[in-house]
């Protein structure tokens, strides 16, 4: 044994092949559009590429090594198709459509720095940094001519900057029917290259030591020569195993977040990691560092503004998987972190910010799969401001991308579709990628949908679905779901009303589970929170169970006049196959006390839930919101099995 570590042992020729024929079919699409756009010039965009990639091969033992060799090869690739293009009038060319000879006119009419910095960070993806270095300008001054590129080509096209990208994209269909030689020519290509550059520079350095009588003997009288031993050949090793390339340019450039979300140039762009350090929780509601933890890739890139008081964070993160199962279940992880938002094990969920679900929205042909979530968080302090949240997620092959953006807006005033189309941009930046699958429209509209299904009784409420309800004071927090049994699981009033609990005309209610929502660590009284029941009737008889109760509620007042509870219908909905009613009363007690409470009778096609929420005079919940949660517990006792 040695204590000397073995060093690995370095790729054979054919796993080396193997990797070159794999990148060369992977980028050369890429790079032919990005020349094509450059100069408007096909057949001398394709000679450059190619030329490119026989230069690859001819360095690839170390190109090979490195985290993105496309960055290597794009800029000989650029300069290759600047020197051979020829200077007649751009998009000329026989089989040129009037989109792509407009679009190839706009890019003509930038200058050299301009168009660069536009291919750069639309089609080439690089960090507004990189652009700067590879156009040879200050920081500045290259987001300056940025901005003056994508305003004139938008001009001159008649589109919005947003748009930019898919015009761009566009070129591809005159790219896309350019054939391409076999690999195994551009290797023959770059060896022989190798071997020309070897004889020459041995042919120097012979004639070097001759001209320098440095051509002697060894100790013996012999001449040195260059015959050695036969090197034994290397066994070929097996296959490499494949490999998801996630490169960090294709995350979302500065670009995209300036021309999408208000505030513009006042964003910045943070430090892209591979959020290795710290706790690694970078959007709201996460929980876990990755959504994949067994993930061979992944990214996150921070932006912030800071404008007249308003703070907002926008983060995108992406992650590759495997394989397409295990991506599948990373999307599911990653829509499960904001459509339940619970706490790390380690955190007391009454000490944080109270979180609620607003919206669920799906958002079709973005990718795979696509989901939006609006959120609001409620600050335990009466000074502190509430905070919107709104979180994209999307996956596309093997890439699942996250985007989350934070702000002081009120949620009526959340850009929904902008966050849609950021999300566009970032899976269209994915699904390109050798391991990507769908791509997206420029602008694809949300969905709205039923929010997705929460915790061991996804029937019922969560945490998640409830409103704030003042502050000051502890949060509600939800007990396990219970069965009903006996006398518990009643929602008792100032009036008499039918329970849902063990009968209704015969027919025996199913599925019978209760669960209250109670303020913690509060000097609230005992009674004040929430409970809620769910069961489920024979169709006719859900039916005429929620006609009953709103009778029986409506008519209160009259039945027993004694109680002193005056009730006031707040909702009154029925489409056929189901219905919601909700009421607030007020019940008058001795001593010249009120109990105020709000009521709801919800009905799916057989599932039923009644809600009660019992308010405090620092805890009362409006009645807007209330009648929002019955439609919430509406789409929840979806869930429920039929009858």
């Amino acid at each position: 044994m040695t204590d000397v570590e073995a060093r690995p042992a370095p790729p054979s020729r054919d796993d080396l092949a193997a990797g070159f024929d794999a990148f060369y079919k992977e980028a050369r699409g890429r790079l032919l559009l990005q020349a094509f756009a450059l100069t408007g010039d096909l057949t001398a965009s394709r000679s450059a590429v190619r030329e490119a990639f026989v230069v690859a091969w001819h360095h690839w033992r170390k190109l090979s090594h490195t985290d993105a060799p496309e960055r290597q090869v794009r800029p000989r690739a650029w300069r290759n198709a600047q020197r051979r293009a020829s200077t007649k009038p751009w998009g000329r060319g026989k089989d040129v459509d009037e989109e792509t000879r407009a679009t190839l006119a706009a890019l003509a009419g930038l200058s050299a720095n301009q168009r660069a910095a536009l291919l750069l960070t639309q089609l080439a993806a690089v960090t507004m940094p990189e652009m700067a270095r590879e156009v040879g300008l200050p920081l500045e001054a290259a987001e300056r001519e940025l901005q003056a590129a994508a305003a004139q080509f938008a001009l001159q096209r008649d589109i919005p900057t947003s748009a930019i990208p898919f015009a761009l994209a566009e070129l591809g269909k005159a790219t896309a029917g350019v054939t391409w030689p076999r690999a195994s020519i551009l290797r023959r290509a770059g060896a022989a290259r190798r071997r020309a550059h070897t004889i020459v520079g041995a042919t120097t350095a012979v004639a070097c030591l001759l001209a320098a009588g440095a051509l002697v003997g060894d100790a013996t009288g012999a001449r040195p020569t260059l015959d050695r031993a036969e090197t034994p050949t290397a066994q070929p090793s097996q296959p490499p195993a494949v490999q998801v390339s996630l490169p960090d340019t294709a995350l979302l450039p500065l670009i995209e977040v300036r021309g999408r979300l208000a505030g513009g140039r006042a964003w910045q762009e943070g430090r892209t990691t591979d959020n290795s350090t710290g706790n690694g929780l970078v959007h709201p509601c996460q929980s876990t560092r990755y959504a994949d933890p067994q993930g061979v890739g992944a990214w996150v890139r921070p932006f912030r503004l800071n404008e007249d008081g308003v703070t907002r964070r926008f983060v995108q993160t992406a992650e590759a998987s495997s394989n397409r199962r295990a991506a599948q279940r990373s999307f599911r992880t990653s829509v499960g972190w904001f459509a339940a938002c619970t706490p790390p094990a380690n955190q007391d969920r009454s000490q944080l910010p109270h979180t609620q679900l607003l919206s669920t929205a799906d958002v079709p042909d973005l990718g795979d799969q696509a989901a939006l979530l609006l959120l609001r968080d409620t600050g335990p302090e009466t000074d502190d401001p509430d905070r919107t949240v709104l979180a994209g997620v999307a996956r596309t092959g093997k890439f699942v991308t996250v985007t989350s953006l934070r702000t002081e807006v009120a949620p009526g005033r959340a850009d929904r579709q902008a966050i849609a189309d950021l999300l566009s941009t970032a899976v269209n930046r994915l699904c390109d990628l050798a391991d990507g699958g769908a791509c997206a429209p420029a602008s694809p509209p949300p969905v709205d949908r039923d929010p997705f299904p929460i915790g061991r009784t996804p029937a019922l409420l969560s945490e998640i679905d409830l409103p704030p309800v003042g502050t000051g004071h502890g949060a509600l927090v939800g007990t396990p779901a219970r069965e009903v049994t006996g006398g518990r699981g009643e929602v008792s009033v100032g009036c008499s009303t039918v329970l849902l609990r063990d009968e209704f005309r015969g027919a025996k209610v199913r599925r019978n589970l209760f669960r209250t929502f109670v303020f913690v660590d509060s000097d609230l009284p005992e009674t004040a929170g929430l409970t809620q029941v769910v069961g489920s009737l024979p169709a006719a008889r859900a039916a005429a169970f929620a006609e009953l109760m709103r009778s029986q509620v409506e008519g209160c007042p009259d039945q027993e006049a004694s109680a002193g509870t005056t009730v006031t219908r707040l909702a009154t909905e029925d489409d056929g196959t189901g219905s919601l009613s909700a009421w607030r009363l007020v019940t008058e007690l001795p001593g010249d006390r009120t109990v105020e409470y709000q009521l709801a009778a919800v009905r799916g096609r057989t599932a039923l839930t009644q809600l009660l929420y019992v308010a405090a005079p620092d805890a009362r919940m409006s009645d807007a919101d209330f009648v929002a949660l019955a439609r919430r517990a509406q789409q929840r006792i979806g869930e429920m099995p039929a009858y």
